[in-house]
């Protein structure tokens, strides 16, 4: 047998090659695979250089960006290599290269300001949108480069006319811009509205009254996008809370929808207000309310015991969002757990796989709901049920085991509460 199987291994290892062989050998003699890595030395700045040009004529996205942070990361001293190819033929390499630039920032990149303010020129509208994104992320305040990006508002494409105007109020803050921008949210080009989001996003706090104004009096087509962009400001969208909490108790369903979105992106601020939106008498604002504070949240946990009373007297969707947001509230929502166990017998699947889940994500503080949800998982007649209660008795578990570790050795953390002897 032996005899029969040793031409079988030789022809094996010829044909994996000689650095396999090797690799397997080490793995022989030391048993493990040898801490040494076969792969090139680091890149130098004109290699990683080379290797964003080469991905920008493919259009690799996935390298386009490896290659583009990686010379972000180097900061100075990839500015030299980046300039060289500002002027590439290649549409998409310029746009590349400006881009990182831009990215770099000041004052690394501050030598390639004339090239970008000459790039506002440039044939490509990628190209003249990333010069004046650049110019904007560097705050340029030189009179070339504010006259280009001026001239770039009137541009025919509408996405370099996003770019530009948040160019300009970076460079002389006209809040005029934060007005076109926001009309731009309208625009039928995907590209502008979705550059016009993202720039205001970043102007922040003097954006919100505009944008609350559209998302409330504007075209219905334009509320997602607004709200959108609202969402995207986390806290500092929070002076717009007293004008959505009231837009919540409204009759228009999408307009409500939308700021119960953006209400969840404001954080602990947010949670007195919808916390008294639980006891709406319109249902609609109390289920939109529930939504918003499950995107809190742990910060929505002074919420989760009127959450919790009010698991018995709700179903199916209305429901389902219940302890969907109490799950997210996590290991501060322990007040719900028995209303939760209830919720394991509940007649609808989606309604006990979600009970579930919410005890595991409340986690060890959820322990007494283990011997419940140890008989969900051996015999409930759905099959994701019982997967998800043997994952969430799984995580319980586990983080008691590593409470009870922590209780044996003190010095890490402390000890929860009931836990102390």
């Amino acid at each position: 047998m032996a005899a029969a199987t040793f031409p079988f291994c030789w022809m094996f290892l010829m044909r994996i090659g000689r650095l396999s062989w090797l690799a397997l050998l080490s793995v022989a003699v030391c048993g493990a695979v040898p801490n040494v890595t076969l792969a090139a030395e680091a890149e130098s700045v004109g290699e990683i250089v080379s290797r964003l040009v080469s991905a920008s004529r493919i259009y690799d996205k996935r390298q386009m960006r490896s290659a583009s942070d990686r010379l972000v990361e180097i900061g100075a001293e990839a500015v030299p290599g980046l300039m060289s190819v500002v002027d590439d033929v290649d549409d998409n390499v310029r746009w590349q290269a400006i881009a990182a630039l831009g990215r770099i920032g000041r004052p690394a990149a501050s030598v390639s300001v004339p090239l970008m303010t000459a790039a506002c020129a440039d044939r490509d509208a990628d190209v003249r949108g990333a010069a004046a994104v650049a110019l904007g992320q560097m705050r340029v305040k030189e009179v070339a480069a504010v006259r280009a990006v001026r001239l770039l508002r009137r541009d025919e494409q509408p996405m370099v006319r996003a770019d530009a105007w948040w160019a300009w109020w970076q460079a002389t803050g006209d809040r005029k811009a934060i007005t076109e921008l926001v009309d731009l949210l309208s625009a039928k080009d995907w590209l502008a509205s979705s550059h016009a989001s993202h720039h205001l996003s970043t102007v922040g706090t003097p954006a919100v009254k505009v944008l609350v104004e559209k998302m409330i009096a504007g075209p219905s087509r334009d509320r997602r996008q607004v709200a959108e962009t609202l969402r995207r400001m986390g806290p500092r969208a929070v002076t717009a809370i007293p004008k959505l909490l009231r837009v919540l108790d409204g009759k228009d369903r999408h307009v409500a929808a939308a700021a119960a979105r953006v209400l969840g992106a404001q954080g602990a601020a947010a949670v007195i207000g919808l916390r008294d939106r639980l006891d709406a008498p319109r249902a609609d604002t109390r289920r939109l309310a529930v939504v918003a504070l499950g995107e809190i949240g742990p910060p929505a946990s002074s919420a989760a015991g009127k959450m919790a009373g009010r698991l018995e007297f709700v179903d199916g969707r209305e429901l389902l969002q219940l302890v969907t947001a109490l799950g997210r509230i996590g290991s501060k929502a322990t007040v719900a757990v028995p209303g939760l166990v209830v919720v394991l017998k509940h007649s609808h699947r989606d309604s006990r796989g979600a009970a579930c889940e919410a005890l595991g994500r409340i986690g060890s503080a959820a322990h007494g709901a283990t011997e419940a949800l140890s008989a969900v998982a051996e015999g409930d007649p759905v099959d994701f049920v019982r997967r998800a209660a043997q994952r969430a008795n799984a995580e319980i578990i586990r983080q008691r085991a590593g409470q009870v570790a922590e209780k044996l050795n003190p010095e890490t953390n402390p000890v929860p509460d009931d836990l102390r002897e």
